[in-house]
């Protein structure tokens, strides 16, 4: 027996496991930190990654609205705005002319002091800051439908981002189960939009009846481009971050175009080779573990990695319980995939009542489970929450890990660390 230890929140749990029966750790490969990235960035104001520069798309007087994500990622935004500020002063903007506007989709609102740990003192002393709620009709703004394939998209989008004469988007890129990727148009679309437009991008995402977790074209995203485009998304920042959360490369331009860049910059860095799918995988949702919305990134990932009909370990914190605002969640995840899409369906093409995104949600993870059982691990989820997920609840670590091995007494296993993030894929 070896003993690994397993992230969990802020901490390492340790657990035994046979050594000779555990196939790959999925550590990330070791990637630099982009030296002197701060000038770098600075630099590629002017020659971005693709598209024109931003100087040519500043005019005195306009209204400047940078979009920025909120505390469920980890781009270095406090770092980057007054970087980015500072450049606009430079080409002849005044700090009256610039607008943050806090994008988190369907999240909850930052805190006072999230706001102040996400933004840093020089934005909030210097700029106006407003955040974007999705429930708040007054915010919204509707915009000519788009269609993604035979499915027309309604588009509600906040006031100041559609009014704003130049729009920013700051992100960073990583795989993403419905996206494909993080990163360029999204912090928009979700990030700034109501919830009909988003429910479309999930539904969309659910109808496609696989994860498209890694794949840089698929409905959401293609949809979520169309938005971007329609509203008018000029410029973007977006990092790619290393397995220590630091600045390793760096996209900027157009939405599109320089995302793309991004996005194979981040496929070396999160992806995980997995010689072959094992019988037992151990995922954590580290570093995306706030609440079970998020921590159900590594559900999707583990999947990647398991073989059907094997059995998954879930640890994950979840220390703000299942979901902020989709209450409807674990009633979703009551059913199989095929009458979570008919219902879907339904819903959408009568334009019936329910909450599509948690839908979408739980379409990644019910795909998920039909492939493989699963038992978790969390200490801010309660049995009953665990349950209704149709998850087996353990209050110990090993003890999930012991009752898997009983289960499957040979059977190969594999340890995500960053189930969150990575993306495995098949060598």
């Amino acid at each position: 027996m070896r003993e690994y230890g397993i992230p969990y929140s802020d901490k390492i749990i340790p657990i035994s496991l046979p050594e000779n029966q555990v196939d790959f750790v999925g550590v990330l490969p070791t990637v630099m930190e982009m030296r002197g990235w701060n000038k770098v960035l600075s630099h590629m104001l002017d020659e971005p990654t693709a598209g024109p520069a931003l100087s040519t798309m500043l005019h005195r007087g306009k209204h400047i609205v940078i979009l920025v994500e909120d505390n469920t990622r980890h781009t270095p935004v406090k770092e980057i705005l007054p970087i980015l500020c500072q450049y606009l002063i430079a080409n002849g903007c005044s700090l009256e002319q610039i607008e943050i506007l806090v994008a988190p989709g369907t999240h909850r609102i930052l805190t006072n002091e999230e706001l102040w740990d996400k933004l840093g003192a020089y934005v909030l002393t210097q700029l106006k800051v407003s955040q974007h709620n999705y429930l708040d009709a007054n915010q919204l703004k509707q915009l000519d439908d788009v269609f993604i394939g035979d499915m027309r998209v309604p588009i509600l989008v906040n006031k100041i981002a559609v009014e704003a004469d130049l729009l920013i988007g700051l992100g960073n890129i990583i795989p993403h189960p419905n996206a494909g990727y993080s990163g360029g148009a999204k912090i928009l679309v979700p990030g700034c939009c109501g919830g009909e437009t988003v429910s479309a991008m999930h539904t969309a995402a659910a109808l496609m009846g696989f994860l498209p977790l890694g794949m840089e074209k698929n409905a959401c995203r293609e949809g979520l481009e169309k938005v971007a485009d329609k509203v008018g998304l000029d410029f973007i920042i977006n990092v790619v971050l290393n397995e220590k959360n630091q600045v390793a490369d760096i996209v900027t331009g157009h939405f599109i175009a320089a995302h793309r860049v991004g996005a194979k910059k981040a496929r070396y860095i999160f992806g995980v080779p997995v010689k072959e799918p094992v019988d037992i995988v151990i995922s954590c949702s580290y570093p995306y573990d706030i609440d079970y919305w998020q921590c159900e990134k590594a559900v999707i990932s583990g999947s990647f990695a398991i073989k059907k009909g094997g059995i998954m370990i879930l640890v994950a914190p979840c220390l703000e319980g299942v979901a902020h605002n989709h209450d409807e969640l674990l009633q979703w995840m009551n059913f199989n995939s095929n009458d979570l899409e008919c219902r879907i369906r339904r819903i959408w093409e009568n334009h019936s009542s329910g909450d599509l995104v948690a839908a979408g949600i739980a379409m990644g993870a019910v795909l998920a489970r039909e492939r493989a059982s699963t038992y978790m691990y969390s200490s801010g989820l309660s049995i009953t929450e665990i349950t209704g997920l149709g998850y087996k609840c353990f209050n110990n670590l090993q003890d999930a890990v012991d009752t898997a091995l009983n289960m499957i007494p040979n059977g190969r296993i594999g340890i995500l660390p960053r189930g969150g993030d990575c993306l495995p894929f098949t060598l």
